[in-house]
């Protein structure tokens, strides 16, 4: 599984550009924040620990430290260009936004525009914002800080928001005295709501002919993802439905961040066997490179092809 991060593979995926062209699409990677590590026994409590070192081997201490046993996640968004339309996948984490708990999140201050403009992309430019669920470090660029106000970033794009998930969270702030996941709900969700550039949609959506969602339901109870199908090639954008290449190789091992982690890995493993071996770019949000693009399978597993 290890390979050089400056290669190309063999549909397109370059992982030096972080990017690929998909007949007319275009896809772009946009970082947010880069390789922050976590203790596997947080992120993956039910991994083996003998295995994960025998990944570790196999795939380097960037991506699984063997002395820490922990693992390294990127927090990215995509930029999916189709002929018609300019959309962007999950927006990370945000600046200024209050996350006390997550000390990595709390009030930052980084270059994400910034790294959207590098790829040719202003916020006015975006059609479309599209969730793969509501976590806070999906939604955080959803709104910036403006006179003291959560405003939408991307002032033209409509925000698509899978119903069931936005209702989920709607429930769950009402059960609740204090705000909830982390303050995200209320600071990068309801003030796109307030705003009227919200639109809450079924689980299988279309956004235009070949770009499209389909259900993942186990990180969160509406999770979607995003298939993109081009002239000859197709990708698909799949948030959480897992946060490191380990889960390729191991589908049923869930995050401890999963709702239901029993359907979270039944999720998993229908994405990868639907995918395995068709050349599709398989496109999570969390990967470090060079570990997203097609999988195969690989005995009772899967494995990502560099």
């Amino acid at each position: 599984m290890a390979g050089n991060t400056a290669s190309t593979t063999a549909n397109g995926w370059n992982h030096a550009q972080a990017n690929c062209a998909i007949g007319d699409i275009t896809i772009d990677r946009v970082v947010d924040m880069e390789r922050l590590a976590y203790s596997a026994k947080v992120m993956l409590p039910t991994a083996d620990e003998a295995e994960l070192r025998r990944l570790a081997a196999e795939m380097g201490s960037r991506i699984i430290d063997p002395e820490t046993m922990s693992v390294s996640l990127s927090f990215h968004s995509y930029v999916v260009r189709t002929p018609k339309h300019t959309i962007l996948v999950d927006t990370c984490c945000g600046n200024h936004k209050e996350r006390p708990q997550r000390v990595d999140w709390h009030r930052r201050d980084g270059p994400f525009l910034n790294n959207l403009r590098a790829r040719g992309v202003e916020p006015e430019d975006i059609d479309f914002v599209m969730c793969t669920h509501l976590h806070a470090d999906h939604v955080g660029w959803n709104t910036k800080l403006v006179d003291g106000k959560w405003v939408p970033t991307f002032p033209n794009a409509q925000y698509l928001f899978a119903e069931v998930e936005y209702q989920h969270w709607i429930q769950q702030q009402a059960a609740s005295d204090e705000p909830i996941l982390h303050g995200s709900h209320a600071d990068s969700v309801l003030p796109v709501m307030e705003s009227g550039q919200a639109k809450l949609v079924a689980v299988d959506h279309d956004i235009e002919t070949g770009i499209y969602f389909q259900p993942a339901f186990g990180h969160t109870p509406g999770t979607i993802v995003l298939h993109v199908d081009g002239q000859d090639a197709q990708a698909v954008l799949c948030g959480d439905v897992m946060h490191h290449p380990a889960q390729v190789v191991h589908p049923e091992w869930s995050s401890a961040f999963c709702a239901d982690p029993i359907q979270s890995a039944k999720s998993r493993r229908e994405l990868l066997d639907r995918v395995a071996g068709t050349g599709t770019l398989v496109l999570p949000a969390h990967f470090l490179a060079p570990y997203y693009g097609p999988v195969e399978r690989d005995g009772e597993g899967f494995r990502t092809v560099i």
